[in-house]
């Protein structure tokens, strides 16, 4: 094994799959060339991504999971168009932005925002799904070559510069398919915990993981000063990394492992802090002897936590 999880991507779109390839770690995704795609019928983006799994799954390699998405731009002053039909507004590009533009002549109101959905079936069928959501407004001319789609377009909120100008480094870490991708990828963390055969569901197992992970790199050694070795969670406090009169943040320290078939894993750490209504999340996959492959973090951080 080499640590690769193989899926398809049910689309011949060559830049969503390019796209989400780099927001999975530890992933290899090859698209679906075949004809008779089913329409996008749903009342739903997760109807839609789910049909083109299925339809992955009846067509494609009955051993690699089957991933499906559908996406969309919402905009406000035009009742959530065009949303569900974005891909059938316009041809791709210039014209479909053309075509919204030309919509908003003269609106003021200029919110909206870019929603993913991404639906993963496993080769035995079960099924994993991630949301993510990207709010903002309509520019009102393209700027930026990066990107595809709407993106010269599309001010993100808390931004002044299109996601086409923002380029593929933030487009990463925050677009819309990236925060599905984390979803997903949390999903899996869980549908994943397939106990290896022998283990037997001892804890002993998990302990041994858990065990080389935090005695490996600079970072784990780091995070293991205030996360429990073992399953479960702790009261710690985050040390404040600016001024001194920022005082220590009170917080909850979590730890949980999965352990995947053959010999990988993914270790969970959570702190959670004002009462558990914040928190920030490490999704950590790794070989059972601790080297970590890839990492996928979510939530914002702790305010002046030390890392």
């Amino acid at each position: 094994m080499d640590g690769v999880t193989r899926a398809t991507f049910c689309s011949r779109n060559a830049h969503k799959a390019r796209e989400l390839e780099r927001l999975l770690p530890g992933w290899s995704l090859q698209t679906l060339d075949v004809e008779g795609w089913p329409d996008e019928a749903g009342e739903t983006y997760v109807e839609n991504a789910r049909a083109k799994a299925r339809f992955g799954r009846q067509h494609g390699d009955p051993g690699t999971w089957m991933i499906g998405e559908d996406s969309g731009i919402e905009v406000e002053a035009l009742d959530g168009r065009p949303g569900l039909h974005s891909a059938r507004y316009a041809p791709e590009g210039a014209p479909a932005i053309a075509r919204l533009l030309r919509e908003l002549d003269g609106v003021p109101d200029r919110r909206a925002r870019f929603v993913s959905e991404l639906v993963a079936l496993s080769p035995a069928g079960e099924e994993v799904a991630g949301t993510g959501i990207l709010e903002g407004r309509i520019a009102a001319e393209p700027h930026g070559s990066g990107g595809f789609g709407y993106d010269p377009v599309f001010v993100p909120d808390g931004e002044e510069r299109t996601v086409a100008e923002l380029g593929d480094e933030w487009k990463q870490r925050h677009s819309h398919r990236a925060r599905a991708a984390r979803a997903l990828l949390a999903a899996l963390g869980a549908a994943l915990a397939l106990v290896a055969a022998g283990c037997g569901g001892d804890p002993k197992t998990a302990n041994h993981v858990l065990a080389a992970f935090f005695a490996g790199g600079p970072r784990a050694r780091q995070l293991g000063k205030v996360f429990p070795h073992k399953t479960g969670s702790v009261p710690c406090v985050l040390e404040p990394g600016g001024p001194a009169t920022v005082k220590p943040l009170q917080a909850t320290c979590s730890t949980d492992v999965s352990l995947v078939k053959p010999d990988r894993a993914v270790v969970t750490l959570t702190e959670a802090w004002n009462h558990g209504a914040q928190a920030h999340t490490w999704f950590f996959f790794i070989r059972r002897s601790g080297v970590v492959e890839s990492v996928v973090q979510e939530g914002a951080a702790a305010p002046q936590a030390r890392r």
